[in-house]
């Protein structure tokens, strides 16, 4: 059924913390931006690191010293949604994007507040918002994550096609293969879900475990021989790990 470390589709999103630092707005003491921007960068480590409640406690610090910054305001919204702390966060995600607009990285990470809610039609506004700023870098993960959304809403042809856009956005990017391949398989297109995994494999043939995912896929399909094919692949690149093991497993039952 796919690669099963990702089957809830729910908690794949795509969180991304921008931390391009504008010019402060608050303030001319270039001594107090100064220290603004240490405790900024200090928390973003932290966070990094995943101590939050340290990172939350200098990016409160920072915005003390410089309370019109927007990246300040977007990355403690992005630590409080992490710590669950849902009505702060989004307190502070409308405070970025009041300070700065257009913020396509903002309206993206407002989005996965509202999927790890459960908001469904708020995460795809924010999402639209986002990929509509053609000066938006990583589109991506926006299309990505309204995915997600209409996933979660069983809209599969709407999930589909937001896959279709992050992917030409990024035609490597592995998370939203994954994503794709799901919504493939819920809507019973196992020969889509089967030619998206081999896309990926174009350009990650060594990846032992879309060759183990896409092996199991076949079988199910009732396509024994060009299984078997991907699952000596995994075995010839998976080595010692979990996805070479069960590839022998496979193999053997096939012989059986």
């Amino acid at each position: 059924m796919g690669l099963s470390q990702h089957r809830m589709a729910f908690f794949i999103f795509t969180a991304i913390v921008i931390c391009f630092l504008m010019p402060a707005c608050a303030g001319d003491d270039p001594a107090q931006k100064k220290r603004a921007k240490a405790l900024q960068d200090l928390g973003s480590s932290l966070a990094a690191e995943g101590q939050l409640r340290r990172a939350l406690s200098k990016l409160i610090e920072a915005d003390k010293l410089d309370p019109n910054n927007p990246d300040i305001n977007h990355q403690i919204a992005i630590v409080l949604r992490n710590l669950g702390n849902y009505s702060l966060s989004l307190k502070y995600f409308k405070r970025a994007l009041a300070l700065k607009s257009p913020f396509p990285e903002a309206q993206n990470n407002l989005g996965t507040l509202y999927l790890v809610q459960r908001q469904w039609d708020k995460a795809i506004a924010c999402f639209e918002e986002a990929v509509a700023d053609l000066e938006y870098r990583t589109p991506q993960y926006a299309y990505n994550n309204m995915g997600i959304a209409y996933f979660n809403k069983r809209e599969y042809d709407k999930a589909i096609e937001s896959y279709k856009q992050a992917l030409k956005a990024a035609p490597r990017y592995r998370l939203c293969y994954i994503n794709l391949v799901q919504a493939y398989e819920q809507k019973g297109d196992l020969q889509a879900a089967a030619d998206a995994y081999r896309k990926y494999l174009e350009y990650f043939p060594k990846d032992a475990a879309f060759r183990l995912a896409l092996g199991k896929l076949l079988l199910r399909m009732g396509d024994r021989a060009a299984a078997e094919k991907e699952l000596q692949l995994t075995v010839e690149y998976g080595g010692e790990g979990r996805e070479a093991g069960e590839a022998k497993a496979l193999l053997g039952k096939q012989k059986e």
